[in-house]
């Protein structure tokens, strides 16, 4: 069996990202927020029309002071607002916040928020409740949210209409973080507590909560009061739906209205007369991470020796059929960090070869720990593709498969023995939390440097018309010690009703209000 035929398989279902713990916090190809379609149509949008979107995993919890996840912004993006948000294409705009200003150090952050905005209980939104949702996060031991917010020393209400956020440290990215912290009513919530209000939460959105069938669904109405643009559909229910076969299936029947599906299911939908397939821009980037102090990958021409034997291209086209393109940085065109033109590693397997042989490398046993159930479909396959390439190139690799639960675990507690699979897809949209984990002191980070610790807190505290420079420094430093090694940009493929009308967001996450439904 030829190698290009050992490689080929069904494609993960992109979008439906690698966890890292509960945080996975989400490669764009193309423009950010474009989309491609085959077959269907669209018209003008139904007013009171109803659509079930589904959803690959079900979230643990849907509170925002507790939960960040991937999976739960889904809802959050619903049902609740935060002082601005991330649109389709991943720019900021405003949200319950119409302006805001920084110092020249940007640890001070001053913002104005919306007048007239209510609570979907009808309560007015006071800048005190958004005081009250950043210091319940800062002061619970279990809110996954707490690390997004760390860095705040103080945040207060200094009038009816402003809040301002005291920071510990400079910190460009602050207005991507806010996005994804929705706000909750103190009164509702203290009444309620932790436990009772993910099944009856109030927010500001532009949806409503109906309920949440736990294994099922979770439904939402239109929220006709809403401040902002009104939702396009009346009534929404997202479906938990985990196999891709069924995903597809659902959409071909009809019971699903939207779903994201493998790659080698796209062709199914050829000449379909009542749905069609839309190939969208995505966020995230598949990666190799590297634990630079494991034995021979403590050699840096041994780590050198990896970008230039993976042959990125015959991957891409032999198992993602070609929904993705090669790149040389971890974060994804159109993520705050990425540099446009930045050199992608070119495969040279002679070249692999002499820094192998001039490290000195004497065969020892490199690990290549993979999701082997519970991740993305293909991950067996492209390990195995991997570790295929590096062979060639005189490296010893063991492959070591897990349940994508064990994975995240060895992850998150800095425990990974040589090489691992992974993805990020920032859903900040901003590579501040990518650079962070992986080559500034996080969980995944194991050369610990120095130089790189220095280049973070200049990320944080540069400029917006400065950061580029500094994330093309840490790139640069990234292809020299290869902490990582960036291998493609992700690209996702959605099936769709031919009667919705949507272009999806580039961070794989649902903006209910912006589908549209025409007349069947």
């Amino acid at each position: 069996m030829s190698t290009k035929t050992q490689r080929r398989g069904r494609l993960l279902a992109l979008g439906a990202a690698l966890a890292l713990g509960a945080v996975l916090l989400s490669g764009c190809m193309g423009s950010a927020g474009t989309a491609t379609s085959t077959g269907g149509s669209s018209t003008a949008a139904v007013d009171n029309g109803s659509a079930t979107l589904a959803m690959p995993t079900e979230p643990a919890n849907i509170d925002p002071i507790m939960m960040r996840s991937l999976s739960a912004w889904n809802m959050y993006y619903a049902v609740f607002d935060g002082l601005t948000r991330i649109d389709a294409k991943g720019t900021i705009q405003p949200g319950l916040a119409t302006q805001w200003t920084s110092n020249d150090t940007k640890d001070v952050w001053t913002f104005t928020i919306r007048d007239g905005v209510k609570f979907q209980d009808g309560s007015d939104l006071k800048a005190s409740d958004i005081v009250y949702t950043y210091n319940k996060i800062l002061a619970s031991d279990k809110s996954t949210n707490k690390v997004a917010i760390a860095m705040v020393s103080k945040v207060e209400a200094t009038d009816a209409h402003t809040v301002t956020f005291t920071l510990k440290n400079p910190f460009s990215a602050w207005l991507n973080q806010v996005a994804t912290i929705g706000i909750v009513p103190e009164k509702v919530y203290e009444a309620l507590g932790p436990d009772k209000f993910p099944n009856a939460p109030v927010g500001t959105g532009p949806y409503a909560f109906v309920a949440w069938n736990h294994g099922v669904d979770y439904k939402i109405t239109r929220n006709d009061a809403y401040w902002g643009t009104k939702a396009k559909i009346k009534d929404i229910t997202f479906s938990f739906v985990g196999a891709p076969d069924a995903r597809v299936t659902g959409v071909e029947s009809g019971t699903l209205d939207t779903a994201i599906i493998p790659a080698s299911q796209v062709p199914v939908f050829d000449g379909a007369q009542n749905a069609r397939v839309i190939e969208a821009a995505s966020n995230q980037v598949a990666f190799l991470g590297v634990n630079t102090t494991a034995g021979a990958l403590s050699n840096q021409k041994v780590r050198q020796a990896i970008p230039l034997a993976i042959d990125r291209s015959s991957i891409i086209k032999s198992l993602l059929n070609g929904l993705a393109t090669p790149t040389g940085q971890p974060v994804a065109k159109g993520v705050t960090g990425y540099v446009d033109g930045y050199p992608t590693p070119k495969y040279d397997l002679d070249a692999a070869k002499k820094l192998v042989a001039d490290s000195g490398y004497d065969g020892e046993a490199i690990t290549l720990q993979y999701a082997s159930t519970g991740g993305s479909p293909t991950d067996p396959e492209v390990a195995q593709a991997i570790a295929a390439d590096l062979g060639k190139a005189g490296l010893n690799i063991k492959l070591v498969g897990s349940e994508q639960s064990s994975l995240s675990l060895s992850l998150a507690n800095h425990q990974i023995t040589g090489l691992y699979l992974n993805y990020w897809s920032p859903s900040s949209m901003d590579g501040d939390v990518v650079v962070s984990q992986l080559l500034a002191g996080g969980p995944e980070d194991y050369a610990r440097s120095p130089e790189m610790a220095k280049l973070y807190v200049e990320q944080q505290a540069a400029g917006a018309d400065k950061r580029d420079a500094v994330f093309k420094q840490i790139w640069q430093w990234n292809t020299e010690n290869v902490s990582n090694v960036p291998l493609w940009q992700n690209k996702n493929a959605y099936a769709a009703a031919g009667t919705i009308s949507w272009t999806p967001a580039v961070d794989g996450i649902y903006r209910a209000a912006e589908i549209g439904r025409s007349a069947k």
